[in-house]
């Protein structure tokens, strides 16, 4: 058993509990929740196995966010959760998984009646400008040629404690949820991707565009990205067929591909 593996301790009827909320999740799905964790993209990482897991953690106290960035969870604070799941697909054909992924996730949170819901590329989940969550996938490639995917989701359920964020964070709720509200908001979510997985690995980004650009932060807005060598600065146009966000610079069509990249409204 690794390290990160030892860190989990079950927490058993909070899973049965869930297993029985979410009607859409199938019955060969492993649900585990544990008390705390490093984090639940390491944990699962660290297993082994074809089969398809969600590992919710209570308290999670190594997350990590894209580029880096550290995402912890206070219990009862956040939501936090991983899914590992094989796609019989190579890594290049899984383009776009983090914006389906926010779509799925966007429209779960929707039809709980969060109406001010919106996606900010490539991987956050927004209330106006604030940040409410987000996506970090991690793939692995075997030779075989499939590839396994690990899903981690990360949402604010009450306002995390005053830091230095790189967006001013926004909560589902007032004040941490009790148990039942906990229970019907992973269901939620976890429904949602049991729903998003098949339709994904049979058509890819493509049936998910115009819901995300429906959801898009920045829609018609003057915004830069920037990476580690590059900038690029224009009007945000949405998402592509496959999930590069594109870019009107002064009449000239610009796309950037998701990766180690920063979108801001520009000054």
């Amino acid at each position: 058993m690794t390290a990160h593996a030892e860190t989990a301790v079950a927490d058993t009827a909070l899973a049965d509990a869930l297993r029985q909320r979410a009607r859409v999740v199938p019955e060969n799905w492993t649900v585990e929740v544990c008390a705390a964790c490093t984090s639940t993209n390491s944990v699962l990482l660290d297993q082994t196995g074809r089969d398809t897991r969600l590992l919710f953690a209570l308290e999670q106290t190594a997350g990590r966010g894209r580029r880096g960035r550290a995402w912890t969870a206070r219990p009862g604070d956040s939501l936090t959760f991983s899914l590992r799941h094989r796609f019989a697909l190579r890594a290049d054909a899984l383009s776009g998984l983090s914006l389906a992924v926010g779509v799925a996730l966007a429209d779960a949170l929707f039809a709980r009646g969060v109406t001010d819901i919106a996606l900010k590329w490539p991987n956050d989940l927004m209330r106006a400008d604030r940040k409410l969550g987000g996506v970090l996938i991690e793939l692995s490639s075997p030779p075989a040629g499939d590839t396994t995917a690990v899903i981690g989701v990360g949402l604010n359920l009450a306002l995390p404690p005053a830091g230095d964020y790189a967006h001013a964070p926004a909560a589902l709720l007032p004040d941490a949820p009790g148990r039942e509200v906990w229970l019907d908001v992973a269901a939620a979510l976890a429904d949602a991707l049991a729903r998003l997985l098949p339709q994904f690995a049979a058509h890819g980004f493509a049936p998910f565009v115009d819901r995300w650009n429906h959801y898009n932060l920045h829609a018609g807005r003057a915004v830069t990205v920037s990476g580690d060598s590059a900038q690029l600065s224009g009007w945000c146009l949405g998402a592509d067929h496959d999930g590069a966000l594109r870019l009107d610079c002064e009449g000239r069509i610009e796309r950037v591909l998701a990766g180690d990249v920063s979108l801001r409204a520009a000054p």
